[in-house]
């Protein structure tokens, strides 16, 4: 006989385990993959050849299509990597078009598109390669993957030195505080609320964030003061910053500067979260939202790392009620942001509808064994 004290909730922390690891790409020829669409985006960082470059060389690889993301800013230091990325892309693929990534209408056209492919083919194959993905770009792309019935797969390129280093920091911390100067980015061109992800807004409650800081604070402060003026002068505890941990031991040293760049009082609630390991940003984020729910109304702002971004659409789809806010800087940092590539990884999802399942039992009833 089943009683109440034989159910219990399935909680995110029993679903992990269930998600893939992030894994060294493999290009073997027994490792040979043809897809029905590969998508990246077009940027001036050197990782975003990295693997359509390395797909081409190694002719293990096809696609049907593929569709690079063009970005509204710093486009002529963007285009000079157009070149190189379209003849990778024509190597491996039958059709290759540009997608302005910046559009309101960014998802509606990866609905089509997808929607059209998922007519032709089954089971329907994607890689996404998030290496130069911005966090609105990213976001809105996964999110929309998520819906239909397909085979994924995630691909990373990892920088070989991100910027600051702690001698730039070191010779100069304003440059990178300071709103006037460059630093990685500069000034806020567009705040918005993602039409994607608009949370349940229906009832009279305090608004509260979720912060994922970069190493420029304008961006932030300026989603805190969209949402709300008193965020930005008594936060309380209605701000709670997730503040980068590299994976790497010896870039640990941005975590303490991320914390000072951004002002978080060491009485904030704050928490270290990988930057690499999704899952473990899956876990903190349902650990923070618990205290808020049902008695704030949850804003989550992604301005973190690529793999962050996609433990935050993985949170989103079992917390929908939340909402998603963006910040595009007015430009970038082109010359001094990152440099090289020193390691490629792949995150094998495989069929989404099984991912989505694991994920829809997240809150189910169960008898205990």
């Amino acid at each position: 006989m089943t009683t109440l004290a034989n159910l219990r909730r399935v909680e995110v922390i029993e679903i992990l385990r269930d998600l893939p690891e992030v894994l060294p790409l493999d290009v073997a020829p027994d490792a040979a993959r043809t897809d029905d669409l590969f998508l990246a985006a077009l940027g001036f960082e050197d990782r975003c050849l990295s693997i359509p470059e390395l797909l081409a060389e190694g002719r293990q690889y096809s696609a049907t299509r593929a569709i690079y993301f063009e970005y509204s800013t710093n486009q002529s230091d963007n285009d000079l990597n157009r070149p190189r990325l379209v003849k990778a892309m024509e190597s491996f693929a039958t059709q290759v078009r540009p997608m302005p990534s910046d559009t309101d209408d960014l998802a509606s056209q990866l609905r089509g598109i997808l929607s059209e492919i998922c007519t032709k083919a089954d089971p329907v194959m994607v890689t996404f390669d998030i290496s130069v993905c911005s966090s609105r770009l990213l976001v809105t792309t996964l999110t929309v993957l998520f819906e239909f019935n397909l085979n994924l797969r995630i691909v990373y390129s990892e920088a070989g030195l991100y910027h600051p280093t702690k001698a730039e920091y070191d010779a100069d911390p304003n440059k990178w505080t300071s709103d006037e100067k460059l630093g990685l980015a500069r000034g806020v061109s567009a705040v918005t609320r993602s039409p994607d992800h608009p949370g349940s807004r229906r009832e009279t409650l305090p608004e509260a964030v979720i912060a994922f800081p970069t190493f420029k604070p304008e961006r932030i402060r300026a989603i805190l003061a969209d949402i709300d003026q008193s965020l930005l002068v008594r936060p309380e505890k209605r701000v709670v910053w997730l503040t980068g941990d590299p994976h790497l031991l010896e870039d640990h040293w941005r975590t303490d500067v991320q914390r000072n760049i951004n002002n978080i009082p060491a009485s904030a609630p704050a928490y270290e979260v990988s930057t690499f390991d999704y899952k473990k940003t899956l876990e903190i984020l349902d650990r923070v939202y618990r205290p808020f729910d049902g008695k704030y109304l949850v804003t989550i702002a992604p301005m973190g790392s690529k793999m962050q971004s996609l433990g935050v659409v993985l949170f989103w789809y079992i917390r929908p009620e939340v909402s998603v806010y963006f910040a595009s800087p007015r430009e970038y940092n082109a010359t001094q942001y990152s440099e090289g590539c020193k390691a490629m990884w792949c995150i094998e999802f495989g069929q989404l509808a099984d991912v989505r399942k694991r994920l829809d039992s997240v809150g189910e009833l169960r008898v205990s064994e």
